[in-house]
């Protein structure tokens, strides 16, 4: 426990080792104060303990538990895609807003990562495509959407790339992708910098909006009339984006603040 303090604070360390105890070895909080972990079967144990090891060596409790909840649905997660964060429940919350159940609204989910976000939308009843570079954040997403029973189109394509879709084929676009500047890594907890993919976090100092300005020429041929598109960002250029969008030719441009008052989305219409 001393060590996952350190590594987490009193508060976040206790969550973790409720969170294990209870997913990984069905012991509720007064079980764990009752002393019911001493006794675990034997292998049980061992499991306890080589856990232990990974989480005091930093390695994420998700990665290490293999699954991270969204939305109150378990995602299978690996060191090849980034864990879901709050944040990126709240940006499907707001997509939601605009879209009701069932309402067959089609969707492209560019840099998906895990399928956090396709998985969910098309649980809602949207029909989804969802893309990603990396080939083994694919794997993991379309075991994802299996495992739920959703049914995306996956396709593996480097969005820097100028990837070209049917004009006016989808009524959202939406991306959570890298906005991490490569100058902001001192100020990451080690457990997310050491462990989680680059790939997917960083862009350069230099041209931090890259991935914007790619998901901007996408949505702008690929969206019908009046879709809409929905971005998380790097807070510190929420007006950066609002400006580039504009300069491609969306309207009704507006940002919105996540849980802790940090401009966190930008949607617009095409």
């Amino acid at each position: 426990m001393n060590r996952l303090t350190e590594l987490y604070g009193r508060r976040e360390a206790g969550a973790i080792l409720r969170l294990v105890a209870e997913s990984r070895f069905g012991l509720s909080q007064t079980d764990v104060l009752l002393g019911r972990m001493e006794h675990l079967p034997e292998e049980q144990k061992k499991e306890w303990q080589e856990i232990l090891k990974q989480l005091h060596e930093g390695r994420p409790v998700q990665y290490v538990l293999g699954q991270a909840e969204f939305l109150g649905r378990p995602f299978r997660v690996t060191p090849e895609v980034l864990i879901p964060r709050p944040e990126t429940e709240e940006l499907v919350r707001l997509i939601l807003s605009f879209f009701p159940e069932n309402s067959r609204a089609s969707a492209l989910d560019l840099c998906t990562g895990s399928g956090c976000i396709a998985v969910t939308l098309a649980l809602c009843g949207m029909d989804v495509t969802a893309t990603d570079i990396s080939r083994e954040a694919l794997d993991v997403a379309r075991g994802n959407a299996k495992a739920l029973g959703a049914n995306v189109t996956f396709r593996e394509e480097d969005l820097l790339s100028s990837p070209t879709y049917e004009s006016g084929m989808f009524d959202l676009v939406v991306s959570n992708p890298p906005y991490v500047r490569e100058s902001e890594k001192r100020e990451m907890a080690p457990h997310v910098l050491n462990h989680e993919p680059p790939l997917a976090l960083f862009v350069p100092d230099d041209d931090p909006l890259r991935f914007y300005h790619a998901v901007a020429r996408v949505a702008r041929t690929s969206l019908k009339p009046c879709g809409m598109l929905a971005v998380e960002i790097n807070r510190a250029f929420s007006g950066d984006v609002a400006e580039l969008l504009k300069k491609y030719g969306f309207t009704d441009i507006f940002t919105h603040e996540d849980q802790f008052h940090n401009p966190r989305f930008v949607l617009a219409k095409a």
